[in-house]
């Protein structure tokens, strides 16, 4: 007899699970009970006081797009903002310097340049012919890519062989996409596009800060993607990614979920085939009246909590078989004196108001060799690094005491299993010196001298944060590839969130349409339940698309 029962059970509290739950409980109208092993909900939606007092750190998400990452959750809780989920702009979106020159090139969001008007000014100090691409590019996106992209991230992937929202764009020939493009790798298409070095790199270096690779062919889309939402505009919760995780928590509880941390779940239970609860870690079971969704990644879904007794072997061999080695970074956040002052300011002021700041060469094949680099199992050249920057207090001034400032540094490294615990803690301290002394190339201000502390995030950290960024220290759970994305994440067995046991469902970040702190899985997931269960449907009342 189980000694708990709710109407909808999740396993594991990240916030693509907080999602589904504010959906179940104010839509669904369902008894929801989250159980999760950490101390506090959100998963990637984590801050803490760090690296030193008075400074506020996100460790596991920072950069979040305005538009895109939480667009239908604003529209059907109006009171999310309230509670807390509130974002910081950054005046540029995304930028990259250059060391030969001390020049820089960059987007201005949307908000600030409704018509990019001042973004291709910019561009065309390198080159008017690719001012008028992205002039073209951005007028192609307003009238069709943005609407077929919210509606491909905002709705369930449909089987193969129904044109989905991207497909049906494709297939538009006043959208003029070139279907090649979609075949080639960041660095190809960005070469196709653009004449400028300045340009290329700069497209190039920011896709792979969304998880993509620059040098692995079949992404295409992908790379147009993440582009086009950056530009649209980015920003970083405000008082860190907490208060958007607590907002979640006050929805669901206000509307009778009830929440459980320090809480594991050891097995689901399953009889005739179908989910009927959750055995916990201390042997006590919970009983789900309608089902289970679990939100964690799918080798733990299937191996650790199914077990491969009800799975087919060919779904056992392609989830032993996912990649998840590549979305690997350090993440180290610096606590001030005073912010970086770049030389480039002198180039175009504004420069030091960028969201994702890739301090760059202007040749993309040396993002391309440290690709392959990573590849052979190498670290990246620390006299070469491509190293991004985000200088948190540009877009919330409380993450820093007066005057100080709060900047994130990101690098692509290997993975957590490439070294022991101890090799790691050694290379935290190298790392550091040698992110200090390529930064002090760009800003001569970033000396030891400017810095009261550090604290850095390793593939190491992330792999032990929690389970699901587990083994390689993925920040995406799983990689982004032509063959895990969209309706083919993570596996084509379980794209659409339904499983093979009935009553159990999967989501999370390892789910289409790909990886981010933002609640596209938790809303399609909701979207598959309602028709399944014949819940309330939200944007159906409201005649949207998505």
């Amino acid at each position: 007899m189980a000694d708990d029962s709710f109407d909808v059970i999740i396993i594991g509290g990240g916030n693509k699970g907080l999602i589904a739950a504010m959906y179940l409980t104010k839509y669904g109208g369902m008894s929801v009970g989250i159980f999760e092993e950490k101390h506090e909900l959100g998963g990637g939606w984590c801050s803490e006081e760090s690296p030193a007092p008075g400074f506020i750190a996100d460790h596991c998400s920072h950069v979040h797009g305005l538009y895109s990452y939480h667009k239908p959750v604003y529209e059907d809780f109006p009171e999310w903002e309230e509670y807390g989920a509130k974002y910081g702009i950054w005046p540029v979106s995304i930028g990259a310097i250059f060391r030969e020159d001390d020049t820089w090139i960059g987007l201005y969001p949307e908000k600030l340049d409704p018509n990019q008007e001042r973004t291709a000014k910019l561009i065309a100090r390198f080159s008017q012919k690719d001012a008028d691409t992205w002039l073209y590019l951005w007028d192609k996106t307003k009238k069709y890519y943005l609407p077929a992209i919210i509606e491909w991230l905002y709705n369930p992937p449909p089987p193969f062989g129904t044109p989905d929202p991207i497909e049906r764009l494709v297939a538009n020939p006043d959208a003029g996409l070139d279907p090649v493009w979609f075949f080639m790798s960041g660095a190809q298409i960005y070469r196709d596009l653009f004449e400028s070095p300045e340009a290329q790199v700069l497209f190039a270096r920011g896709i792979q800060a969304a998880g993509f690779s620059p040098e692995q062919y079949g992404i295409g889309f992908g790379t147009l993607l993440m582009i086009i939402l950056t530009a649209i505009g980015c920003g970083v919760a405000l008082g860190g990614n907490h208060h958007v995780a607590h907002a979640c928590q006050r929805v669901i509880l206000e509307n009778g979920g009830k929440i459980y941390t320090r809480t594991p779940v050891e097995k689901i239970l399953i009889e005739n085939g179908k989910a009927k609860g959750i055995k916990l870690s201390d042997g006590s079971e919970v009983e789900a009246k309608k089902l289970v969704l679990s939100g964690v990644d799918p080798y733990q879904l299937c191996i650790n909590l199914i077990g491969k007794e009800y799975l087919s072997e060919k779904i056992i061999r392609r989830i032993e078989n996912i990649e998840r080695g590549w979305i690997t970074i350090t993440w180290y956040t610096w606590a001030l004196h005073e912010r970086p002052k770049y030389k480039a300011e002198g180039f175009e002021p504004g420069v030091e108001g960028t969201g994702m700041l890739h301090l760059a060469t202007k040749n993309l094949d040396d993002l391309v060799k440290e690709a392959y680099q990573r590849r052979m199992g190498l670290m990246p050249d620390p006299d070469k690094l491509n190293i991004f920057t985000s200088d948190t207090t540009q877009a919330d001034p409380s993450s820093a005491p007066p005057g100080k400032a709060t900047v994130l540094t990101e690098q692509w490294v290997l993975p957590a299993w490439s070294m022991s615990e101890s090799e790691w803690k050694k290379f935290e301290k190298k790392h550091a010196q040698d992110l200090i002394k390529i930064w002090q190339k760009y800003a001569p201000n970033m000396t030891w001298d400017n810095v009261i502390g550090f604290n850095p995030v390793t593939p190491h950290y992330t792999a032990n944060f929690a389970k699901n960024y587990g083994p390689a220290g993925n920040w995406g759970v799983i990689d982004m590839c032509g063959s895990q994305m969209g309706r083919f994440r993570p596996i084509p067995e379980l794209a659409n969130h339904r499983t093979p046991i009935k009553g159990l469902y999967g989501s999370g970040a390892a789910w289409h349409p790909m990886p981010g702190a933002h609640g596209m899985q938790g809303y399609n997931c909701y979207k598959i339940l309602s028709e399944d269960l014949g819940l309330r449907k939200p944007w159906e009342e409201k005649g949207a698309p998505w």
